[in-house]
């Protein structure tokens, strides 16, 4: 008889072990199975998150966004001139007669964005790049400030006096040439790569807006 309830003992202190066990492995299964179930929720949820920010576009509406803009102005700069007014008789000292004037302009170079086509545009998805080619920067305006010219008394010889006056008609053909001066210098280098690298960043900062900030982006000039 003792050593029937030894074994009943025995035997069911091996079912309490049994099913502790077999409860312990059945949580740890279930909290593994938790875990990974709110990662890959949390991971989908991030993905639809990206998906959410992430731009989807078409060189169809790229042009029309941009077309939006219609004209970037990359650079503003002022610029200034000096004319001199000769009016000497001959080449002796004595007869000189000169004076010269100070011009100040406004100038701007623009990026007329109003005749891109999707020919100009290249979006490749595969490795998220965009490439565009946007007409050269080009001049936009000068604009001479009037109010800021500095006219110098006239420089006279010995034998010279007064000073030098202009008719209405001088001073508008001095001014149209002064104008086309200051287109000169506008095309000069130096500006112009300056111009140039403005544009870059101008067009970088647009594209930003309206793609997506990942995207590899190479502009050109025609």
């Amino acid at each position: 008889m003792f050593i029937l309830n030894m074994f009943r003992r025995k035997k069911f202190k091996n079912r309490v072990r049994n099913f502790f066990i077999i409860f312990f492995i059945l949580s740890l299964t279930l909290l593994v199975c938790k875990l990974f179930f709110n990662y890959r929720y949390k991971r989908s949820i991030n993905d639809l998150s990206d998906l959410s920010t992430f731009k989807i576009i078409s060189e169809e509406s790229l042009i029309k966004e941009i077309k939006n803009v219609n004209k970037i102005i990359p650079l503003e700069v002022e610029l200034s001139k000096i004319i001199t007014i000769d009016k000497s008789w001959g080449n002796l000292e004595v007869f000189q007669k000169f004076k010269r004037i100070k011009f100040f302009a406004n100038c701007s170079y623009s990026i007329d964005l109003s005749n891109l086509t999707t020919n100009d545009i290249n979006i490749d998805n595969k490795k998220n790049e965009l490439s565009i080619t946007f007409p050269n920067p080009e001049i936009f305006s000068i604009n001479i400030n009037r109010e800021k010219t500095v006219y110098e008394d006239s420089s006279n010889g010995l034998l010279r006096f007064g000073e030098i006056k202009l008719t209405s008609e001088e001073f508008n053909l001095i001014q149209s040439e002064v104008q086309k001066n200051f287109e000169e210098t506008m095309k000069d280098d130096e500006i112009y790569e300056k111009v140039l690298s403005n544009s870059k960043i101008s067009i970088e900062n647009l594209l930003n807006q309206i793609t997506d900030k990942k995207m590899s982006i190479n502009i050109y000039f025609k």
